[in-house]
């Protein structure tokens, strides 16, 4: 395939022409597709890894940000269902498992594309509520960094620069209002199989928590935990999680058209 405009718009990489498997990376509320650009260094030739680039941040900033996560998915899908020549590997983390998740619903249901695989990660299932204190889309700005500093996952060099947090707070408050607003369709499941992965010491996702996306899959379901808190996978063992994602990635050779 041919490089598209608005391939290039959503996804953050290059294509890979040794490449058997594209793994599709989702960043987390307040994130961007420079979450995973250590996932793509440290890829294989047979793992092609692009990023999603949310609108509202880094390469985006003149856009404004989705506030829902259904209009999200849907546009998201559209631009995938263009690089499904490879099988596609969904893998979200946080408030970027709900959207991989619907992505992975709309590219069944509207495009007939199965991903290969969906893993979510740092996330309770869909229909459970977030409970991280102070991580609302209505916090004032002090509460709102606060809770950003006690989740991890931001550098404390952009949480004490006042500019920089300005240009940080729009994107974040419009990815908490995707979750705060977000209610899983009634029944929903995807056909792929799912991987839910957190951290140990996760006080969201909990393993009882992880445990109920089995609900949202018929096929086979996994749970793997790691040592570490939300962002277990930018701590010391990210190499480890990377490795399993991989795994995981490369296990299943090909996504399916639906019939």
């Amino acid at each position: 395939m041919n490089a598209d405009p608005m391939v290039d718009r959503w996804l953050s990489g290059t294509r890979d022409p040794r490449a058997r498997t594209r793994l599709i990376a989702f960043p987390h509320a307040g994130g961007a597709c420079g979450a995973y650009r250590q996932w793509q260094a440290w890829t294989d030739p047979g793992l092609e890894v692009r990023a999603v680039r949310y609108p509202g941040r880094a390469g985006r900033f003149t856009e404004p940000p989705y506030t829902r996560c259904e209009p999200l998915a849907r546009d998201i899908a559209a631009c995938l269902q263009m690089v499904a020549d490879l099988p596609l590997v969904l893998f979200g983390h946080s408030m970027g498992a709900l959207v991989a998740f619907e992505v992975a619903v709309e590219l069944e249901r509207t495009y007939g594309i199965r991903p290969a695989h969906l893993i979510v990660s740092g996330a309770p299932a869909p229909h459970l509520p977030s409970v991280t204190p102070g991580m609302r889309s209505d916090a004032g700005d002090a509460e709102l960094v606060e809770a950003m500093r006690a989740l991890g996952g931001s550098s404390e060099d952009v949480l004490n620069e006042p500019d920089l947090v300005a240009l940080l707070l729009p994107a974040m408050r419009a990815d908490l209002a995707i979750g705060e607003s977000y209610r899983p369709r009634a029944r929903t499941r995807v056909a792929a199989p799912l991987t839910a992965m957190s951290g140990v010491d996760d006080g969201d996702a909990t393993p009882d928590a992880v445990q109920e996306w089995q609900a949202y899959t018929e096929g086979t379901f996994r749970r793997r935990s790691f040592p570490g808190g939300h962002f277990y996978l930018h701590d010391e063992q990210a190499r480890q999680v990377f490795d399993r994602v991989r795994e995981q990635a490369c296990e299943r050779p090909r996504s399916e058209q639906i019939q």
